[in-house]
């Protein structure tokens, strides 16, 4: 792409030249775009992992504390439920 690009300034072609730079600037947004894109997707996973491992957890906590009360046990209130 440089070779081109001096080529293109020696021959003293100006619109070849905003040409090219202006491919060059719309590859770099569409790269950046996809990059930013597959970011997003593995935040998106990651998320999606840490809110299942929220709820199962929560989903633990809350049956432990409902089995707590079944039972009659005072764990419970001494850990502040």
């Amino acid at each position: 792409c440089l070779v081109y690009l001096f080529h293109v300034l020696n021959t003293g072609n100006d619109n070849m030249v905003f040409l090219f730079l202006y491919v060059d600037q719309v590859v770099r947004v569409i790269v950046i775009q996809k990059t930013l894109i597959e970011h997003a997707e593995k935040l998106r996973q990651v998320k999606s992992v840490i809110f299942s491992q929220q709820r199962t957890f929560w989903n633990g906590v809350e049956r432990k504390f409902l089995r707590d009360i079944q039972e009659g046990s005072t764990e419970a209130a001494e850990v502040g439920w």
